[in-house]
């Protein structure tokens, strides 16, 4: 019974999203025709007003300032979009320049690392040297070294 109940639920569930995905369609569909007819009316109008001007001998200065304004601010917004394009694509490359010097310099600390390393190493060795040294001295000259003895 429980899951006759959950079935069910789901199926309605099922149900309301494609129609509200249908809806969510038509909707954009509406949209867009709305957008076409609205700028299909505008054009109309502005070819009018432009011809009644003429009819009338106004100014078409101010007609053809308030285009020139809106032809202004597409170029702006055109621009905006190429320059954002680009300041992506340059962040972009910033970063791998910086992942690539940040690999840098972790090559180098660890080249420094091996330096560190050897000099302790050589110092290590040295010391080494010096005892045996000391030590083949203290056999030669018929002494013997007692190592237990501190």
């Amino acid at each position: 019974m429980l899951t006759r109940l959950v079935r069910e639920h789901n199926q309605k569930q099922q149900a309301v999203r494609r129609n509200n995905e249908q809806l969510r369609k038509e909707v954009l569909q509406s949209v867009g025709e709305v957008t076409d007819c609205l700028a299909e009316n505008l054009n109309e109008r502005h070819v009018r007003i432009i011809s009644l001007l003429d009819k009338h001998s106004c100014s078409k200065k101010k007609v053809i300032g308030v285009a020139s304004i809106f032809k202004t601010q597409r170029e702006i917004e055109s621009e905006a979009r190429r320059l954002s394009a680009q300041s992506a694509k340059y962040t972009k490359q910033t970063k791998q320049w910086l992942n690539m010097l940040d690999g840098f310099n972790s090559a180098l600390k660890e080249l420094g690392d091996v330096q560190n390393w050897a000099e302790v190493i050589e110092k290590d060795m040295r010391e080494i040297a010096m005892v045996l040294e000391f030590v083949h001295k203290g056999t030669m000259d018929g002494e013997s070294i007692d190592i237990t003895k501190q």
